[in-house]
């Protein structure tokens, strides 16, 4: 799971990668349009341009898929970390601003302070996806049980 951050909401979705990231806010009951989108809305096929976000991430390349070309026809004019959010699908943790075209309180330096408070994400590589018959559950590498050593208890 990852966790995307909606920082003019103050609220953080959990949801699993390669999901959809207009899908998970409207899900959420998270706002994405203003009046223009509400009424020219193309419903997530990438042809309005009404869906705009603002995101960031710790690893920015790879908190989303690149630009689609619908995104790249509507956003060349558009700052870099802007996105249409029904083109998007979400890789990595990641804080985003909804409706950024309205601005946002402390702007830029407040999306990257959320970005620098977030938990790094922690996505499974292979090696930890593979079962280890090294080692029983609650060892840790060397064997030995977890928490024994240093007195912790369940």
């Amino acid at each position: 799971m990852v966790t995307i951050h909606f920082l003019r909401e103050q609220l953080d979705i959990d949801c699993p990668a390669g999901v959809i990231l207009r899908d998970v806010a409207l899900d959420a009951g998270i706002e994405l349009y203003g009046l223009k989108g509400k009424l020219g809305n193309c419903g997530g096929c990438g042809q309005c341009s009404t869906c705009f976000v603002a995101v960031a991430g710790q690893d920015e390349d790879t908190c989303l898929t690149p630009r689609t070309a619908p995104e790249q026809r509507f956003l060349k004019k558009r700052p870099p970390n802007w996105r249409l959010a029904c083109q998007a699908v979400i890789r990595n943790s990641l804080v985003v601003v909804t409706r950024p075209q309205m601005g946002w309180p402390g702007g830029d330096e407040a999306l990257a302070a959320a970005v620098n408070a977030m938990p790094m994400n922690a996505v499974p590589s292979a090696k930890d996806s593979e079962p280890d018959d090294h080692k029983g559950p609650g060892q840790d590498d060397d064997g030995a049980e977890a928490g024994i050593e240093s007195g912790e208890q369940d």
